[in-house]
């Protein structure tokens, strides 16, 4: 992918990407850029060895649990409406492990390039760092000096805005393998890449979990911390997810199918918060508030999004000054219902 990446974008923006392995025993990635205000980008992926082997272990894990008769039993009776299998029918138990870790590594690598996309390390320095290095380190959610006030705030936002552009260059990334690859047959191309999608929707929850420790945070303000809440990330993404699943699938002339998209990314993420919490043996947080519901059942959240969508809306021309490449579609977006509900008198709703 760096190679590709330097090849075709960062040649013709006269910049350079570069790629390393960390060796370091920790599950971490981060994102450099050396990038001088106005200029070409200059930008480094670092991820650690340790981060790679824990994506697979989850992958087994995952699928493991998912593919137990137990678990299925278990499910009927938490899920109201659930498929009848927990993995994709079109991918046996190796290739759904393989797919599920190649995907997650992927994201994760497209999540430190939708960093640098965006030049978030100035971002969150508020500039200052025009002719400096800058650094995001994943690893800050376990900082020892927790951020508070805008520091967070941004944060929050920008982590989010990384989210939004690994998730659109994973789902195209998918699409152009899947749909139109060449081991793939005209007849099924839809289902694999359907089957891919479900399985990265489930990994991202591992991945949030991950980056937070293993917890699962309450959405509070004022915003403190590096990382958003895990759940709070996979309610931003569940949608994102599936419109854009579905646009990919009408772009290769296949059904969009919108309802199935919507209800299996909901238990794609369902089940992978579930497995993060329970399966491990350390969930503590009730069943319900581990689920996808949308962000309008959500109350709870409204002051924190009101804080994410405040900063976001201050920052975002900037970035967008900023932002060296990428698809329309992978720049973080509220709709006008959502700001609606966040910004209206909470005695109202």
């Amino acid at each position: 992918m760096t190679q590709n990446l330097t090849d075709g974008i960062y040649k013709n923006l006269n910049g350079s990407l570069s790629f390393g392995w960390a060796t370091q025993p920790k599950f971490n990635a981060w994102a450099e850029s050396d990038t001088v205000v106005g200029g070409p980008p200059q930008h480094k992926i670092i991820l650690h060895y340790e981060l790679a082997r824990l994506l697979y272990r989850d992958a087994e894990n995952f699928c493991s649990f998912a593919s137990n008769e137990r678990t299925k039993r278990l499910i009927q009776t938490t899920f109201a409406d659930h498929a009848t299998d927990l993995l994709p029918e079109c991918f046996t138990l190796d290739d759904c492990i393989h797919n599920m870790f190649l995907g997650s590594l992927t994201w994760v690598y497209f999540h430190e390039l939708g960093h640098l996309m965006q030049e978030h390390g100035r971002v969150r320095n508020d500039g200052s760092s025009a002719y400096a290095i800058t650094t995001i380190q994943e690893l800050d959610a376990q900082a020892a000096q927790i951020l508070n006030g805008r520091q967070a705030s941004i944060s929050h936002a920008t982590e989010l805005a990384a989210d939004s552009e690994a998730t659109t260059l994973c789902l195209i990334a998918s699409a152009r393998h899947f749909l139109k690859g060449p081991l793939v047959d005209d007849g099924d191309g839809a289902e694999v890449f359907i089957g891919s999608v479900y399985l990265l929707t489930c990994s991202l929850a591992c991945i949030f979990y991950r980056f937070n420790a293993g917890s699962s945070p309450q959405v509070v303000t004022p915003i403190t911390g590096s990382h958003p809440s895990p759940i709070y990330r996979l309610e931003l993404s569940a949608p994102h997810i599936y419109e854009l699943t579905e646009l990919l699938l009408k772009a290769s002339d296949f059904d969009g199918q919108r309802r199935r998209l919507v209800s299996m990314t909901k238990q794609a993420a369902d089940l992978g918060s579930f497995f993060c919490n329970y399966a491990q043996g350390a969930g503590t947080e009730k069943t319900i508030n581990l689920f996808v519901k949308g962000f309008l059942q959500r109350p709870e959240f409204k002051p924190y999004s009101k804080e994410i969508l405040t900063v976001w809306d201050e920052i975002q021309p900037s970035i967008m000054a900023s932002r060296h490449f990428g698809v329309e579609l992978g720049v973080l977006r509220f709709t006008e219902e959502f700001r609606n509900f966040v910004f209206s008198d909470s005695s109202t709703t």
